[in-house]
């Protein structure tokens, strides 16, 4: 295996590896700390994008048709997720509890799951097979981002009624 070959395999170690740990637990966490895995997320997938450049350079219009289909369908299924979200108020203020949910982390796994099972099995398709996989990484990236939004104004919607 060469080091490029290592390197494209370290972002789906990373985020596997976070996505099961964040998914697996209730989170309490303040509205700073709730932002950073997303922070991560976005750093991690520019990542294989910028992976995705190096080894198909031609791939980027591939890569931008699919990444606009990943938002467009990636926003109403984060709103979905974000709506089936519990969410509580902890007992310290400015911090709050997200339940598990399985169904992010079935999105996240199934989305880079399918990122490399594209690109092993259709591995001379090239420019075609980098763009689609790329389009699947940015649809669970946009889920999980719009989810969180909608998640955090509930949040605010809690405190703001315990403020009244």
């Amino acid at each position: 295996m060469s080091q490029q070959q290592a390197l494209q395999w370290l972002p789906l170690i990373l985020v596997i590896g976070l996505v099961i740990y964040r998914n697996s637990r209730p989170q309490t966490m303040n509205e700073v700390r709730f932002w950073f895995p997303v922070v991560l997320v976005i750093l991690l997938t520019a990542f294989m994008f910028f992976g995705t450049a190096e080894m198909t350079p031609g791939a980027l219009m591939y890569a931008l048709s699919a990444s606009a289909a990943g938002v467009i369908l990636g926003i109403p299924l984060g709103i979905a997720r974000g709506h089936h979200s519990q969410v509580r108020l902890h007992e310290k203020d400015g911090h709050f509890i997200v339940d598990p949910s399985l169904v992010v982390m079935l999105i996240w796994l199934g989305a880079l799951g399918a990122r490399y099972a594209v690109r092993y099995f259709l591995p001379h398709a090239g420019n075609l097979t980098a763009g689609i996989s790329d389009g699947l990484v940015v649809f669970a990236v946009t889920s999980v981002i719009t989810s969180r939004i909608v998640i955090f104004r509930k949040y605010l919607a809690l405190k703001a009624q315990l403020a009244t």
